[in-house]
């Protein structure tokens, strides 16, 4: 048997040992070279929090590959439990679409991630700016029933969303890569999402460092005078607390491009606003990895580029 493995590794095509993709526009400009060693000038981690911080390479970190995200306004950093799993509802609606994410996903060949996330101003931001640096399209839930998604790389907002009415959505989205238009699905609007994971009962780390992030993320918004271009949401879990502080950046391109960085401070939000958001080019030393790139949605958005819709 051994043999065989040996003589089909022959002629089989050796693994890329480059770990970052050509395709992604990537900087080697340190994040955060404006700052001093150790950084004065903006809030840190507590030290017994920042020695839990695992070092070592960030790169391939992401998780099993991906294709699309779906997040639920639901809840706060504070409020969700340890494991957003409870499908009997007491955990709100963000398990029921996960598991129905997770049914179709065999049918279809592909991995689709489920994460509840915070309305703008929740209970998790400190800063007076907060509610000054959102939209007024990203409202919370009516009630503990009803709750708004947004989907990516579709880039649309569907509201009122409850468990009943998602085993309709969920299958179409995936399976169709259409929501029925009975949902009144909306364009999301601006130039990118900022998710930062604030999922205080999952893992200290995050809970602490997550809410530093959002609102020093909100005022550099507000003071760079990017409201309504950019967004930040808190989130729950989607993986490597260990790397905190943790955050995904879906940004408007044609293939919506969603990067993971860890090891994310308070002293990284201008250079991440200045340099990914506004120039679209991706830290070497914060990645951890990205969404795969729908082929279909690249094409069909490359469309709308052409045509001015976009």
């Amino acid at each position: 048997m051994a043999f065989i493995k040996n003589v089909v590794s022959l002629f089989s095509p050796a693994a890329s040992t480059d770990p970052f993709p050509d395709s992604v526009p990537f900087t080697d400009t340190d994040p955060c070279a404006a700052c001093a060693d150790p950084c004065t000038a903006h809030p840190q981690l507590p030290a017994y929090l920042a020695k839990k911080i695992e070092k070592g390479p960030l790169v391939g970190t992401a998780g099993k590959p991906y294709k699309r995200h779906i997040m639920v306004v639901e809840g706060s950093g504070r409020s969700w439990p340890e494991r957003l799993e409870n499908t009997d509802g007491t955990s709100g609606i963000t398990p029921i679409i996960g598991e129905l994410a997770a049914q179709v996903g065999e049918r279809v060949g592909y991995r689709t991630i489920v994460t509840a996330a915070e309305s703008f101003g929740s209970e998790n931001s400190n800063s007076s700016s907060s509610s000054s640096s959102t939209t007024a399209t990203s409202a919370a839930p009516r009630d503990g029933t009803h709750t708004q998604l947004m989907l990516f790389p579709d880039l649309l907002r569907i509201p009122n969303v409850t468990a009943q009415t998602a085993a309709e959505l969920v299958p179409a989205l995936l399976e169709h890569g259409t929501v029925p238009p009975t949902f009144a699905p909306t364009a999301m609007r601006g130039k990118a999402w900022i998710f930062v994971c604030t999922h205080k009962k999952r893992d200290k780390r995050c809970g602490v460092a997550g809410p530093m992030l959002v609102d020093e993320f909100r005022k550099a918004v507000a003071q760079m005078k990017l409201e309504g271009e950019v967004e930040v949401y808190g989130c729950s879990h989607f993986g490597g607390h260990k790397f905190a502080g943790n955050i995904i950046i879906y940004h408007r391109n044609p293939a919506v491009d969603g990067n993971w960085y860890g090891r994310v401070k308070t002293c990284h939000v201008r250079p991440i606003l200045e340099t990914t958001i506004n120039e679209g080019k991706v830290f070497k030393e914060l990645w951890r990895g990205a969404m795969q790139r729908d082929d279909a949605i690249a094409d069909q958005n490359r469309a709308k580029v052409l045509a001015g819709d976009w």
